[in-house]
């Protein structure tokens, strides 16, 4: 378990590195919104098949109106512990209405994860939140509450 931490604590490095690399809101002419999920369990709990054991994901998206190199761009990890599976992802925004709802495409390069990750909008502070989880790859499907989820 003590490696799939590692991992994650990389995955979440590298993604942080890319958000202080990405251009400055006052630069992208008028901002672009920007999405963060980060959750895992415990302190979250779990419906349907995600993970008994242990299950995360850390992810920052823009949005795909954003006038850079990033529009529509998702980079982050997600772990699932009980099939020793801790993968760096990468997808796109598929739907980012601030008053409504979120759903983003994630996938590792290998394919051995391969999910869409919804919820409801707008978020509330702190891990107060829920999201849900529909994975292809692996075969899972279910919510995840104590999700913290930022919308700026």
């Amino acid at each position: 378990m003590w490696y799939g931490t590692k991992v994650l604590v990389l995955f979440a490095a590298v993604a942080a590195i890319a958000l202080v690399a990405a251009p400055g809101a006052s630069s992208q002419g008028g901002g672009a919104t920007q999405l963060v999920i980060s959750g895992q369990t415990p302190p979250g709990t779990i419906t349907g098949n995600l993970d008994s054991v242990g299950f995360g994901i850390w992810v920052w998206c823009e949005d795909f109106d954003a006038s850079n190199l990033y529009a529509g761009a998702c980079v982050g990890s997600m772990y699932f512990y009980d099939i020793e599976l801790t993968k760096f992802v990468s997808g796109e925004v598929t739907v980012l209405d601030e008053s409504a709802s979120f759903s983003v495409n994630l996938a590792s390069r290998d394919g051995s994860i391969d999910c869409t990750v919804s919820g409801s909008l707008p978020a509330t502070k702190g891990p107060s939140n829920s999201v849900h989880v529909d994975c292809s790859s692996p075969d899972r499907e279910g919510d995840l509450t104590k999700t913290v989820v930022v919308v700026t």
